[in-house]
């Protein structure tokens, strides 16, 4: 194949959002638990609608998205007319079908519209539509159809539906945004009795036998958090698997720089959990003592 132009394009917006959704949802994947669905969709999002490759030559305009399992070959022979375009904000990105008219977008307004022989209309945007259409015009024998209103033409009608998808999707986004935070920034619920243990948590909440537990303390301070293994982080708030300082790997339910902070030493690991109001920390302490007298440690020095 001769290809007279060839143009990938980015969709930094496609890209940007997805690796938006994989960096919020890796935090919401428990330790040992397969990949979140949401983690598994936004990856292929981004490897097939990626980017919008076009390419035209002698024979037909050929366009491929991503990787190229998603492609089209529009031939020469059925391609009546073509012409820029402008698309409204609300028709989006991705491939948009309507009665009549079918869009592949990936970023941006502008598109090259192609007039088939069937009567039906294919939109193809682009970051370099002036360049396309002469492509097009030169492969098909003919001057590309310019206008003046070309920049200012109408939605197509089967786009109209689309005009509530952007804010429909941010809005979700944001509402979903707001709910991991909030689930997370919630206070946990903790239960003591003589089985053990019970932190409940959303994603993070665990149980610890009592006889895994060897010691308990009430610390004013923590050791310097190394890093987050399995966990959500957010605004001083951290729940989940944590890496400590000298401490290693372990649970932590905690606000930081609110002490104090009860420490539970188990036979692997260890949980630290405090709450927002210091009483409340120390009558969990309380608690754990009056259950476990035997295992109440003095506080690190």
């Amino acid at each position: 194949m001769n290809a007279h132009y060839r143009h990938t394009q980015a969709g930094w917006v496609i890209l940007g959002v997805a690796a938006a959704v994989v960096a919020l949802g890796w935090t919401t994947v428990p330790e040992g638990a397969p990949l979140s669905p949401m983690l598994v969709i936004a990856a292929l999002v981004a490897i097939l609608f990626g980017a919008l490759t076009v390419e035209v030559d002698h024979e037909a305009v050929r366009l491929r998205f991503g990787v190229g399992l998603i492609r089209k070959r529009i031939p020469l022979r059925d391609v009546q007319a073509s012409r820029e375009v402008r698309n409204p904000w609300y028709a989006g990105w991705g491939i948009r079908v309507g009665p009549g008219v079918v869009l592949w977008n990936v970023s941006g307004l502008d598109a090259v519209e192609l007039a088939l022989a069937d009567g039906k209309r294919f939109r193809i945007g682009t970051d370099e539509p002036a360049e396309l259409a002469a492509a097009i015009a030169r492969a098909r024998g003919t001057f590309a159809q310019t206008s003046a209103s070309a920049t200012a033409l109408s939605a197509p009608e089967g786009f109209a539906w689309a005009r509530w998808l952007p804010p429909i999707v941010v809005g979700v986004t944001l509402v979903g945004v707001a709910g991991l935070f909030w689930t997370q920034r919630r206070p946990p619920s903790v239960n003591v009795g003589p089985e053990g243990l019970q932190v409940d948590t959303p994603f993070y909440g665990a149980t610890f036998a009592a006889d895994d537990v060897t010691a308990v303390s009430l610390e004013r301070s923590l050791p310097r958090v190394l890093a987050r293994t399995n966990g959500f982080a957010g605004a001083g708030t951290l729940r989940g698997w944590f890496r400590v300082e000298r401490w290693g790997d372990g649970r932590l339910y905690v606000e930081q720089g609110m002490a104090p902070y009860v420490v539970v030493r188990l036979r692997e690991g260890f949980v630290v959990v405090n709450f927002r109001e210091p009483e409340r920390t120390r009558a969990l302490y309380d608690q754990l003592a009056r259950q476990w007298p035997d295992r109440v440690a003095a506080p690190a020095p």
